[in-house]
C-alpha cells in the first residue's frame, strides 16, 4: 500500500512538472529546427549574425536580437519549418500568424531587451514580408522570454526569400502602430523620444543627436554648423556661384570628417541638390563635378547608405544639365497646386516666379507642397495669396493654418481672415529650424512613451523632420471671425499695403488652411 501511495505521488509530480519540461524541450527543438533549416542544402544565407549558443543574449543588451536573411530554393524546407511554427501554438505563450500586408497599420514584436533593468526597448517589424509566423516562450522564472520570428516572400519558381529573427527579452508583446504615408521604424521612434526628452526638459538646450534618414545620428551642433556654413558662403542666394560655393565648402568639411559626419555632409548635399531650381550648362556641371567626385571618393569605405547620399546628389545635379522642360513642368505643377487648394496669388512684387514648393513640409515628407514666396536677390517681397468662401452659414468661425518665415525679429508676415473686419495673426519667425509644431510633436512622443501609450507615427515624423531640428513651422489660429453674409477671404500676406506692417524677412511659407464654424451669432442677429 505504501508503494502504491509513493507511485501516486511520483505520477502527480510528473504531471505537474511535465508542461514546464515539455515547453523547455519545445523551444530547444525550435532552435534545432531553425538550425537544420539554415543548414539545408537548398537554403542560402545571404546575411547573418545568428548564433545557436543557448544563453548568447544574456550578457549585453546589444546581443539581444539576431537575424538570418535567407533564400530558399524550393518549397519543402520552408514548408516544414512553417509547419513546426504552427504545431507549437499549444506550447508557446504567444502565437501569431499573418498572411498578406495589413493596410494602414504596422505591427512590431516589442520587448525590453538585455539583462532585466539594464537593457533597452527593441522591436522587430512584422510587415517586412508577406508572410509572418511568431512564437514566444517563457524560459525563466523572472519573466525572461525567447522569441522566434519567421518572415518570407514567395518568389517565382517556388523560391522563398525571408528572415529569421531570434530575440531574448522581457515583457515581449506584439504592438500595432498606425501608419500614414510611410512605415515608421522603431529606430525613428527611439530617436524622436530623445528629441522629445530634450525639448521637454529644456526648450533652449542644444539637441545632442540628430536623426538623418532613419539611421545615422550625429551631433546636432555639427549638423547645424554644416547647414550654416553653406548659408554663409551663399549669402542665401540660389544661383550657380552659390551652389558652387556650397559644394566647395562641403568638400573642405569632408576632408576631416568622420563617417558619421560624412552622413551629415551627404545629407546636406543631397538636400541642396534637390532644392536647386535652375538648369546647369555642361560647363557649370563640369566645374562642380570635381567636388562631387572628391566627396564620393572620400565616402567609398563608408556604409552604403552614406555612399548613396553622394551618388544620388551627383545624379540629381547631372539631370539638371540640358533638362529644358523641367522648369516648365514645375511651373505647371505649382500652379496646379494653387488650383487644387483654391488659392490665388494676388500680389508678388519683388518675388520669384514660383508660388509653391516642396521639400520642407513640417511632416518631413519631401513630396508635400505648400505655398511659398521668396524675395529676389535685391527685392523686398510684397506677397499675398488668398482663398474666398462665399456660401458659409452665418456664425462664428475659426481659421487654423501652418506658417513659417525667415528670422528677422517681427517680420511682418501674417495669416489673415477677412469677413466684416480684417483679422491678422503674425507668423513666428523661426527660420527653417524648430517651430511650435515640431516642438509640440516631440513632447507628445516623449509623453506617450512615459505613459506607455501608443506613439503617433505622424508625431514621430514631425519630430524628426530636418534631421530632428524641425523646419520652423508654427500653428496659427484666428478665432472670433464673425460671418453674417456667408463670405470670408483668408490666406497669407506680407504686403505692407494690406497688413500695415513692413516685411523685413526674405521668404514665407504657409499650408493647411482650415476654416471651421465654432458657434452661432448672438440670438438677436439670427
Amino acid at each position: 500500500m505504501k508503494r502504491i501511495a509513493q507511485l501516486g505521488i511520483l505520477l502527480a509530480g510528473l504531471l505537474l512538472f511535465w508542461p514546464l519540461q515539455a515547453q523547455s524541450w519545445e523551444d530547444e527543438e525550435m532552435e534545432e529546427l531553425i538550425e537544420k533549416f539554415l543548414k539545408d542544402k537548398h537554403v542560402t544565407i545571404t546575411k547573418s549574425n545568428y548564433a545557436f549558443t543557448k544563453n548568447y543574449f544574456t550578457d549585453l543588451p546589444k546581443d539581444s536580437m539576431q537575424i538570418a536573411e535567407f533564400v530558399c530554393k524550393g518549397e519543402k524546407p520552408l514548408n516544414q519549418l512553417v509547419k513546426a511554427f504552427e504545431e507549437q501554438e499549444h506550447w508557446a505563450d504567444l502565437y501569431r500568424s499573418y498572411e498578406g500586408f495589413i493596410g494602414g497599420t504596422t505591427l512590431f514584436l516589442m520587448a525590453n531587451i538585455g539583462p532585466k533593468g539594464m537593457g533597452g526597448r527593441g522591436g522587430c517589424d512584422l510587415h517586412l514580408c508577406h508572410n509572418t509566423r511568431v512564437l514566444v516562450y517563457k524560459i525563466d522564472a523572472d519573466g525572461l522570454q525567447l522569441g522566434f520570428v519567421l518572415q518570407w516572400n514567395d518568389l517565382p519558381k517556388g523560391e522563398k526569400k525571408g528572415f529569421i529573427y531570434k530575440c531574448l527579452g522581457y515583457d515581449m508583446e506584439i504592438v500595432t502602430v498606425e501608419q500614414e504615408v510611410d512605415r515608421v521604424t522603431m529606430d525613428s521612434v527611439r530617436t524622436a523620444i530623445k528629441v522629445g526628452e530634450t525639448v521637454k526638459n529644456n526648450p533652449k538646450q542644444e539637441i545632442d543627436t540628430t536623426y538623418i534618414d532613419g539611421k545615422w545620428a550625429v551631433s546636432a551642433k555639427y549638423h547645424r554648423d554644416v547647414l550654416r556654413a553653406m548659408d554663409h558662403v551663399s549669402d542665401y542666394y540660389d544661383d550657380f556661384p552659390s551652389l558652387s560655393n556650397k559644394i566647395n565648402e562641403l568638400v573642405k568639411l569632408s576632408k576631416k570628417a568622420s563617417e558619421t559626419e560624412l552622413a551629415s555632409i551627404g545629407f546636406a548635399l543631397k538636400r541642396e541638390a534637390s532644392r536647386y531650381e535652375r538648369l546647369l550648362t555642361p560647363e557649370e556641371y563640369a566645374l562642380i563635378w570635381k567636388g562631387l567626385y572628391a566627396m564620393e571618393t572620400k565616402a567609398k569605405g563608408c556604409d552604403p547608405q552614406i555612399q548613396d547620399y553622394f551618388k544620388a546628389s551627383e545624379s540629381i545635379l547631372k539631370d539638371k544639365v540640358n533638362e529644358s522642360v523641367r522648369l516648365e513642368y514645375h511651373d505647371t505643377k505649382r500652379h496646379q497646386f494653387l488650383r487644387d487648394i483654391g488659392f490665388t496669388v494676388t500680389k508678388n512684387d519683388g518675388g520669384r516666379w514660383y508660388y509653391a514648393v516642396s521639400g520642407k513640409h513640417y511632416t518631413g515628407n519631401p513630396e508635400l507642397e505648400y505655398l511659398d514666396a521668396c524675395a529676389d536677390e535685391d527685392g523686398v517681397l510684397r506677397y499675398t495669396a488668398e482663398h474666398k468662401e462665399t456660401n458659409l452659414k452665418p456664425g462664428i468661425y475659426r481659421l487654423t493654418a501652418a506658417g513659417r518665415t525667415s528670422f528677422s525679429g517681427n517680420t511682418g508676415a501674417f495669416i489673415f481672415a477677412k469677413a466684416e473686419e480684417l483679422l491678422l495673426k503674425e507668423i513666428p519667425a523661426c527660420d527653417d529650424r524648430g517651430g511650435d509644431i515640431w516642438r509640440d510633436a516631440a513632447i507628445r512622443v516623449k509623453e506617450a512613451d512615459e505613459k506607455g501609450q501608443q506613439i503617433s507615427p505622424s508625431d514621430v515624423r514631425i519630430a524628426l523632420a530636418n534631421g530632428g531640428m524641425g523646419y520652423g513651422w508654427s500653428k496659427i489660429v484666428i478665432d472670433g471671425i464673425i460671418v453674417r453674409d456667408g463670405k470670408v477671404t483668408y490666406g497669407v500676406s506680407c504686403d505692407k499695403d494690406f497688413t500695415g506692417r513692413q516685411f523685413t524677412g526674405r521668404w514665407l511659407s504657409a499650408v493647411d488652411f482650415v476654416l471651421e464654424r465654432t458657434g452661432d451669432l448672438p440670438a438677436n442677429e439670427q
